[in-house]
C-alpha cells in the first residue's frame, strides 16, 4: 500500500511538473512572437512618420523623432487583446543609429511579455519574456518609374501604328494600343551597375517573363489594369509573356517641395554656364537679383553646359544646343519651344539588342557623353503653345473625360476606375470615392500629435499631402487640368527672366518657338501634364524617357519614336542616380539579434 501511494504521488508530480513546463514553454513561445509582433509595429510606426512629412522631406519624418533624444520609447506595456482575454504586452525602445543624406538606420529594441508587462503584475519577475533588436534602414534611390521609357501614372494610350518605344511601358491604370499596332521593344533591368573606370558590369537581372533566361528578351508592357489591344503590339512588347497587366502601382515622386533638390544641388555645387559665363550655380532664385525664372537657349558653338544638378525656384525656358552631365529641377513649368540636341551625343540612341553585353558595352561607349534631365514641379511644354493647332490639339485631349486630371479619382488615384477591376459597378472591389464631388484625404490626428508625427507647420486635421486624392502631393484640390495651367503668362523680359535673353527680351514666344520640334534629347519628368503637339515630315524623337501623369503627345508627324537612355538603369548605383528624383525605399531589416537581457526594463544590465 506505501509502495503504491509513493508511485502514485511521484506520478502525480511529475505530471505537474512537466505541465508547468509546458506552460513555460508556451509562455516563452507566446512572448517571442509578441517581441517580433512589436518590431512590426515600430516598423508601422516608423513609416507613418515618412509618410506625414514624404511630401516635403521624405526622411525628414524620422529625422524629427530623434531631434532632441538620440532614443524614445513610443510604446511601454502596450496590450495585445485577443477576443475578450489579454494575450500579453510589448514595449518599443527607437534609437538613431545613422543618419546620412540620403539613408536612416534606427534599432528597434523589442519585448514581448506574459501575461502582461511586468509593471502590470503584482510579482514582476512572474512575466515570461522575449527580447528581440531589429535594426532598419531606409534608404533614398532613384524612383522605379525611371526603369520604363514611357511611364505614365494615369491611363496610357499608344494611339498610333507609327509609335515606337525602344524600352519598356508603363501605366498605374490601363495600357491602351485599341485598335492601332504600336511597337514597343522592351529593356531587361537590372538591380546594379559597376564602373571601374572603363567597364561597366551590369548585375541582378530581372527575369520578369519567368522563361529562366538571361537572354536579353525580358520588358515590355506593365500596366496597373488590363491591357486593351494586346494582342496588335509588336515587338518584345507584342509577346503574351511580356504583357504583365494588373500590377502593382508604381508610386511617382513628388516635387512639391524641392528643399530636398536643393541641398543635393549644393552638395554636388551644381552650374549653368553658356559662352564660359555662370548663368545658375546650384540654386536659382535664392540670391538677391535673381528672378526665379530661367531662360536658357543653346547654340553648337555656345552650348548650354551642365555640370550636376540645379533647381531654378520658377518657370524654365530652354531648347537649343546642351552639353555636359546635369538635370533641371523646375518649380514651375518647363518650356521647351523648340528642339534640344547633345553637342555630344550617345555613339547611339541605344545599344544594339537587348543583351546584357550590350548594354554594358553601350554604357562604357557613352559613359562620359552628354545628358540632360528636365524635371517639373508643374508641366512640361513641348513646341508653340501660341499657334493655334497646338491649342485646339493639347485642349482637346486635356479635356477628355478618358484623360481626366482631377483630384477626384477615388482611392486608387487613377481615373475611370471606378466600377473595380472586375469592371461591375455595385461590388466589392468598387472604387466608391471616384467622382463623388468630395476631395478625400488622410488628415493628421491627435494620436499623431501624442507620438510626434506631426510636421512643423502642420495642425491636427490638416490634410497629410500625397495621401488618397491628393495626387500631385501639395495638399491643395486641383480640377481638371487646361490650357491656362500651361500658358506661359510671364513676359519673356529682362524684368522677369535671368538667362541668356537678348538684351531687349522675346517680344512673342511664337518667334523662338516651332510646331516642327521634333528632337528632344532628355529625360523628362512631371507629376503634371506633358503637352507636346508636333507637325512635319520628320519623325519625332524623344531621346531619353518620359515620365508623367498626363500625357498629351498629339504628332502630325510620319511617327513618333521614344529611346530609353540605358543610362537609367542600375537603381541607386546606376549612372543617372545622383541626378534623379528619388523615393524612399521600404524598411530593410539589416540586422536581427536575440537578446540576453530585456532592455524595455533594464536598458543597462541589472
Amino acid at each position: 500500500m506505501l509502495a503504491l501511494l509513493g508511485i502514485l504521488y511521484a506520478a502525480s508530480t511529475m505530471s505537474a511538473v512537466e505541465v508547468k513546463q509546458s506552460q513555460r514553454a508556451t509562455d516563452a513561445l507566446r512572448a517571442q512572437y509578441l517581441a517580433e509582433g512589436g518590431v512590426e509595429r515600430g516598423v508601422l510606426y516608423l513609416n507613418q512618420a515618412i509618410k506625414n512629412t514624404s511630401m516635403h522631406d521624405p526622411l525628414g519624418g524620422l529625422t524629427n523623432l530623434f531631434a532632441v533624444e538620440s532614443e524614445l520609447a513610443p510604446f511601454v506595456a502596450e496590450p495585445v487583446i485577443e477576443g475578450a482575454r489579454k494575450a500579453g504586452a510589448y514595449s518599443i525602445r527607437l534609437t538613431l543609429v545613422d543618419h546620412t543624406a540620403t539613408s536612416v538606420s534606427i534599432a528597434i529594441d523589442s519585448t514581448g511579455y506574459v501575461p502582461d508587462a511586468p509593471s502590470a503584475l503584482a510579482d514582476p519577475e512572474a512575466a515570461s519574456w522575449h527580447a528581440v533588436r531589429a535594426v532598419v534602414q531606409y534608404r533614398l534611390a532613384p524612383s522605379q518609374v525611371f526603369d520604363y521609357g514611357y511611364f505614365i501614372n494615369n491611363w496610357g494610350w499608344f494611339y498610333g501604328d507609327t509609335i515606337y518605344c525602344n524600352g519598356n511601358v508603363r501605366s498605374n491604370g490601363q495600357f491602351d494600343s485599341a485598335g492601332y499596332s504600336p511597337s514597343i521593344g522592351g529593356q531587361p533591368l537590372y538591380d546594379a551597375v559597376s564602373w571601374d573606370g572603363t567597364h561597366a558590369t551590369l548585375s541582378g537581372y530581372h527575369d520578369d517573363n519567368k522563361d529562366g533566361l538571361t537572354d536579353g528578351g525580358d520588358g515590355g508592357v506593365f500596366a496597373g489594369w488590363d491591357i486593351v489591344g494586346a494582342q496588335n503590339v509588336k515587338g518584345v512588347g507584342g509577346k503574351a509573356s511580356n504583357q504583365h497587366d494588373f500590377q502593382d502601382q508604381v508610386p511617382m515622386p513628388n516635387l512639391s517641395n524641392l528643399s530636398e533638390y536643393e541641398a543635393n544641388a549644393i552638395q554636388q555645387n551644381g552650374s549653368i554656364k553658356v559662352g564660359g559665363t555662370v548663368l545658375s550655380d546650384a540654386v536659382y532664385g535664392d540670391e538677391p537679383g535673381e528672378l526665379q525664372n530661367l531662360y536658357l537657349v543653346g547654340t553648337p558653338a555656345d552650348p548650354i553646359v551642365l555640370d550636376g544638378p540645379v533647381v531654378v525656384r520658377g518657370n524654365l525656358v530652354i531648347s537649343g544646343t546642351v552639353t555636359g552631365q546635369g538635370a533641371i529641377y523646375s518649380g514651375g513649368n518647363v518650356y521647351v519651344p523648340n528642339s534640344i540636341q547633345y553637342k555630344n551625343p550617345p555613339t547611339s540612341v541605344r545599344p544594339g539588342d537587348n543583351t546584357q553585353a550590350s548594354d554594358e558595352q553601350w554604357l562604357a561607349d557613352n559613359w562620359g557623353k552628354d545628358f540632360l534631365g528636365l524635371f517639373s514641379r508643374e508641366s512640361v511644354v513641348v513646341g508653340d503653345f501660341t499657334d493655334w493647332v497646338w491649342q485646339y490639339y493639347e485642349a482637346w485631349w486635356m479635356g477628355d473625360s478618358m484623360n481626366s486630371s482631377k483630384e477626384d479619382a477615388g482611392a486608387d488615384g487613377i481615373p475611370n476606375t471606378r466600377a473595380g477591376k472586375d469592371g461591375k459597378l455595385g461590388t466589392a472591389d468598387d472604387d466608391v470615392l471616384e467622382g463623388d464631388g468630395l476631395f478625400t484625404t488622410e488628415h493628421y490626428t491627435q494620436a499623431d500629435a501624442d507620438l510626434g508625427l506631426i510636421p512643423p507647420g502642420k495642425s491636427v486635421g490638416d490634410a497629410i499631402p500625397g495621401t488618397g486624392e491628393d495626387i500631385d502631393g501639395d495638399g491643395v484640390y486641383d480640377a481638371q487640368a487646361g490650357l491656362s495651367d500651361v500658358l506661359l503668362a510671364t513676359p519673356l523680359d529682362g524684368a522677369h527672366f535671368g538667362g541668356n535673353l537678348p538684351p531687349g527680351g522675346i517680344a512673342s514666344y511664337s518667334s523662338i518657338a516651332s510646331m516642327y520640334a521634333n528632337n528632344l534629347d532628355a529625360v523628362f519628368y512631371t507629376n503634371h501634364s506633358f503637352c507636346y503637339t508636333v507637325l512635319g515630315g520628320s519623325t519625332a524623337r524623344i531621346n531619353g524617357a518620359l515620365v508623367s501623369r498626363n500625357e498629351n503627345i498629339v504628332y502630325g508627324t510620319p511617327s513618333v519614336e521614344i529611346n530609353y537612355d540605358a543610362r537609367l538603369l542600375g537603381g541607386s548605383s546606376g549612372w543617372a542616380a545622383r541626378l534623379l528624383p528619388s523615393v524612399v525605399l521600404p524598411a530593410e531589416i539589416v540586422r536581427w539579434t536575440q537578446l540576453d537581457r530585456d532592455p524595455n526594463r533594464y536598458p543597462v544590465n541589472p
